[in-house]
């Protein structure tokens, strides 16, 4: 429902700005709102059109009524006052507006033939009958709700409740039979944007055969296994996939086969065959994961469920940071923070999320789970990418793990895990490495807790972040901006802390804000 609403929303827009006195432009009454005055571009945006019962009220003018015996317009759209007492107003268009509303719920005129028999004045009466009686929604398009085609999957397609209702209401309210009682544009946008917001987006899933995938992984074969995660295989495999969604909803309906591109993708086999209601499991996963869009999260671009199979499909990206770590590549102080603040803002994304929405945490924050593309953007993924034997990945993951895990929010442990990523990051090594464990076998978040303790936390620096500086790291242009470092250690070292004292993640994401900001005003001043 969500694109019907967002055309609602802008009809609205156009007539309430008909509507208002602006310097330089008198209040129109538009005097013909109907479907067929309503025009779509190739976006499908709403633009109001035909102007030909247009009545202009010049800015002096303090009247905001017509009044003409000259009936015109279309009857089933006519503000029933008016019909009787020839006083066309602001609230005689938003009456007419009301019955698109409707016209757009049941995805029928107004005049159609269905309601005529029923009714001679159409929709508008029908309308107001089914909302007292309580079955309105027998008026829905069924469109709305109908059945996917072979290509797609839409989650979020009908409209829930809350939005239902408040949709409803207000284009039950435009119909009063008195002008004095209708709402203004203003209450309508309100009520359409809040009816929008309690929907939420609508989400367009693409069907992949199993065929496909079969012969894209060579029927899952060894050489294209890349790891694994809780429950579930992952295989890196190249696939076609349709290029846009509009387009696919559009040549769907002539049965014709959408444009594709060939894209390398992580697929992700449900591996869980008993124990439970599987197919529940997977596609209560589906949904999860496709409703948390965000640019540092990995997208969910569809899945499979055919026979046994069921199979999630994700954008692949392919290196991790922990393949960056492990590496010879160098990243700036600046860089550094960016992949930071980036990883911040995806978690905060999903933390918020659990404030307003449905609980979510990702419960398994490590280098291993996060992306990054050659441009060095961030995606963060709900798979562990560890291709080893279960007792070395067990050993590997432990590290990034909340010594309070057990007693804290779940969130709170994605802070400590994050807070061991960001020192990381700082170290220029993973939180297992030798050299850590060697030291201490609980690895680096415990020998950061030392450092601090002693005052010695530039022993455990990336080297790379000492090249071409001077001895002093802290104060040289080169390397870190002191007041930046300083701002990152910090923040760094509180998610490291106990849980109740541990930061949110919108904390986190500000403080980082603020260390990359002096650092790049060091970068600009050592320039200058």
């Amino acid at each position: 429902m969500e694109p019907k609403n967002t055309n609602c929303l802008g009809i609205a827009h156009g007539i309430n700005y008909l509507h208002t006195n602006m310097e330089g432009k008198p209040r129109i009454i538009h005097r013909d709102i109907k479907s067929e005055n309503i025009l779509l571009d190739e976006n499908l945006k709403a633009k109001v059109a035909d102007f030909g019962l247009s009545k202009f009220n010049h800015m002096k003018q303090q009247a905001s009524t017509v009044y003409t015996k000259n009936i015109a317009g279309t009857e089933v759209y006519m503000d029933p006052e008016y019909l009787t007492t020839y006083k066309y107003k602001r609230e005689s268009d938003i009456y007419s507006f009301g019955v698109v509303l409707f016209e757009v719920l049941s995805g029928s005129l107004a005049y159609d033939s269905v309601y005529i028999g029923e009714n001679e004045k159409g929709l508008a009466p029908i309308a107001r009958r089914r909302f007292n009686e309580g079955t309105l929604k027998e008026l829905i398009d069924p469109k709305i709700i109908e059945e996917d085609n072979d290509y797609t999957f839409t989650l979020n397609r009908g409209p829930n409740q809350d939005s239902f209702d408040t949709f409803s209401e207000i284009a039950y309210r435009c119909l009063a039979e008195t002008q004095a009682r209708r709402p203004t544009m203003e209450d309508i946008i309100e009520k359409l944007q809040k009816a929008l917001n309690l929907q939420g987006e609508t989400i367009v899933l693409w069907r992949f055969r199993l065929s496909d995938i079969m012969l894209a992984t060579e029927n899952f074969a060894e050489t294209y296994y890349i790891g694994l995660d809780s429950n579930n295989k992952v295989y890196k495999a190249e696939l076609d996939h349709f290029g846009n969604n509009g387009l696919l909803a559009m040549e769907g309906k002539n049965n014709d086969e959408p444009s594709k591109k060939h894209i390398t993708v992580a697929i992700n086999r449900f591996t869980i065959t008993k124990g439970g209601p599987r197919k529940r499991i997977f596609f209560a996963e589906l949904e999860m994961c496709a409703s948390y869009k965000h640019p540092n999260i990995s997208s969910l671009l569809g899945f499979c469920d055919e026979g046994d199979e069921l199979i999630l499909v994700y954008e692949h990206v392919p290196l991790s940071l922990r393949d960056y770590l492990n590496s010879a590549c160098s990243f700036t102080w600046t860089q550094r923070l960016h992949i930071c603040l980036k990883i911040a803002c995806g978690l905060e994304h999903l933390h918020s999320k659990m404030e307003n929405q449905q609980s979510i945490s990702h419960n398994d924050i490590n280098s291993a789970n996060i992306l990054l593309d050659k441009n060095f953007d961030v995606k963060i993924v709900y798979l562990e990418i560890f291709k080893l034997p279960p007792t070395d990945q067990e050993a590997h993951t432990k590290v990034y793990k909340d010594p309070e895990y057990a007693k804290t929010l779940k969130r709170k442990s994605d802070v400590y895990s994050f807070g061991v990523v960001l020192f990381e990051i700082f170290c220029g090594r993973v939180a297992y490495d030798p050299v850590y464990m060697k030291e201490n076998d609980k690895g680096l978040a415990h020998i950061v807790h030392q450092c601090f303790n002693e005052g010695t936390i530039d022993r455990i620096i990336d080297p790379k972040l000492k090249e071409g500086t001077d001895e002093d790291i802290f104060t040289s242009s080169g390397g870190p901006d002191q007041d930046s470092l300083n701002m990152f250690l910090k923040i760094a070292y509180r998610c490291l802390g106990e849980a109740a004292k541990q930061p949110t993640m919108q904390v986190v994401m500000k403080e980082l804000e603020s260390a990359l900001s002096f650092q790049v005003s060091s970068l600009h001043f050592s320039n200058s």
